[in-house]
């Protein structure tokens, strides 16, 4: 069952997000909102690329500690929560998962918070690298900057298609 306060802060995240990528105020001269965005970016790749690679650490790396990550249908889960069910997928030696490269769509910065639209395709292989499925989903994550100036993402809502 989901917390209702939890189910409430990723709504109200979403909400926001969405309103963010309708319209945006201009930003402070001190802010570079391409580089950020470019940040972002790189990140999303590199982890696909870590994902694929079983490398854990990376992979919990891109959320923030207080991050909530959201599917429909399914309870939201917390970073740890989630490190943890991708610690188990890596652990079975009977399949294999890697993530393409994301489709980005779009990338708005605000200050401190981002938002980025993308879409993720998934390929399950067999031990034996036969393809067992393929699956693609859209995804809505708010990114916030963190005090060293990286970029995590705090709010993950995937849509499968």
């Amino acid at each position: 069952m989901r917390k209702p306060q939890a189910a409430a802060t990723s709504l109200g995240l979403i909400v926001l997000g969405l309103t963010l990528l309708g319209c945006s105020r201009p930003q402070a001269p001190d802010r570079d909102t391409e580089n950020d965005s470019a940040a972002i970016e790189s990140a999303l790749r590199q982890w696909s690329h870590d994902f694929t690679a079983r490398n854990l650490p990376a992979v919990c790396g891109l959320f923030a500690d207080d991050a909530v990550l959201a599917y429909p249908g399914a309870p939201d889960r917390d970073r740890k929560a989630f490190c943890n069910q991708i610690g188990a997928l890596f652990a079975d030696p009977a399949k294999h998962y890697s993530y393409a490269e994301p489709e980005i769509s779009g990338i708005l910065v605000d200050g401190d918070l981002a938002v980025v639209r993308l879409v993720w395709t998934l390929t399950t292989s067999d031990v034996s690298d036969a393809v067992v499925d393929t699956s693609r989903e859209d995804g809505l994550d708010v990114f916030r900057r963190q005090p060293d100036g990286t970029w995590k993402i705090y709010v993950s809502h995937a849509f499968p298609r």
